[in-house]
């Protein structure tokens, strides 16, 4: 039955999936792959991040979630279709790595996003104290706070619990997987798909303002240009996000300004009254006028 801290909504996480890295190496396997520095994740909640190709453009961005230190056992939040071609970017190198293990957990879990002024109270009910600085762990399941305050709860479904927990979620307000899109577009939370895959370079997807970039923790593949693209001159692409009236939708993959295409869309959602997304423009200084289409009738406003 709910608890006290029942003023809380579940959404499905449809759209989200989980790879998992353990073993005596894998943070060190890690460190020399993501841009991100995993000798952070024992010290903080989990951290954005992203997996780049020689040349510096993300296969995908991720949740980086530390479940256990020693040895370290880690799961990687992503979007699904990007699950498969993460997999095998990272099956590339870990033969190197003896002490660690890839493993495919898209099938082994239910994910679950979490609203509401009682999400971190009842992490506290179901599973005690977090494990460490808002990562909940226990018999398998876990959870782990966001930065604006919302959670995400992974349920395994191969533990003999499973049903138990689903059991506990139904006694709450379930909402639909698009209404937790919305809420990524709101935080500028941007979910790298796999028509995507190796597209953009870490900066222009928001990672260097989100704190998924570690310019000090040394090489990792595509730090190179990570680095250069830091250092010696920012790019005039950036993300923003964007919203529009009407019901109306993009049709193709790109936003348009007054001369022609003016930018690519990330994620977006669409609904009857109007639509928001996040998109990368190639001039963030100084956009121009955008439009969801190419005949410039539906204008979206930028912020």
């Amino acid at each position: 039955m709910p608890t006290a801290t029942a003023n809380v909504t579940f959404y499905p996480l449809e759209h989200l999936s989980l790879l998992g890295i353990q073993g005596s190496d894998a943070l060190t396997f890690l460190q020399g792959q993501g841009t991100q520095d995993y000798r952070r994740l024992s010290e903080t909640s989990a951290l954005p991040g992203a997996f780049c190709t020689p040349k510096g453009r993300a296969v995908s961005n991720v949740w980086n979630v530390l479940l256990e230190a020693e040895p370290a056992h880690l799961k990687l939040v992503l979007h699904a279709s990007t699950a498969p071609l993460l997999q095998q970017h990272l099956a590339k190198y870990i033969p190197f790595f003896r002490g660690s293990k890839l493993t495919d957990d898209r099938l082994n879990y239910h994910g679950l996003g979490i609203t509401g002024d009682g999400d971190a109270a009842l992490m506290n009910d179901w599973f005690g104290a977090p494990a460490h600085h808002g990562v909940w762990t226990r018999n398998g399941h876990f959870a782990f706070a966001l930065p604006d305050g919302r959670t995400q709860l992974w349920l395994d479904a191969r533990a003999d619990s499973y049903e138990d927990w689903l059991t506990r979620v139904e006694q709450y307000s379930i909402a639909p997987t698009s209404a937790w899109q919305q809420l990524d577009i709101a935080a500028a939370q941007p979910w790298i798909e796999a028509a995507q895959s190796g597209a953009f370079v870490p900066q222009t997807i928001g990672l260097e303002d989100s704190d998924g970039i570690s310019f000090r923790k040394g090489c990792y593949t595509g730090q190179e240009v990570v680095a250069r693209l830091h250092f010696k001159g920012q790019s005039k692409r950036g993300m923003v996000r964007v919203q529009w009236q009407g019901k109306a939708e993009p049709t193709g993959t790109e936003l348009f300004g007054n001369t022609g295409p003016a930018g690519e869309w990330i994620n977006w959602i669409g609904t009857d009254s109007g639509g928001a997304g996040l998109a990368v423009v190639r001039n963030i200084e100084a956009p121009t006028p955008l439009f969801i289409d190419a005949d410039r009738q539906i204008a979206v406003q930028v912020g």
